[in-house]
């Protein structure tokens, strides 16, 4: 995965109630782990998320239920 594939690109979460923003911010390659803004329910927040990967790609986990939201659902 290359920083420039993902960067300051954005995604729209559905979960169950409203829809969730996310933006990325910023890469941290030494702590393998990724900075988002995270546009819910009006409120904005600056969160910093491990990094995984799987068999379909890198993703972050996302609240109680850990959801995968992968990279490459980014636009």
């Amino acid at each position: 995965m290359t920083t420039n594939q993902v960067y300051l690109k954005e995604f729209e979460f559905y979960d169950g109630e409203a829809f969730i923003t996310f933006n990325i911010l910023g890469f941290n390659e030494d702590k393998n782990t990724v900075e988002v803004a995270i546009t819910d329910r009006g409120r904005i927040t600056v969160s910093e998320f491990d990094i995984y990967e799987d068999f379909n790609g890198y993703y972050i986990e996302y609240k109680h239920m850990l959801n995968k939201i992968y990279f490459e659902d980014f636009n």
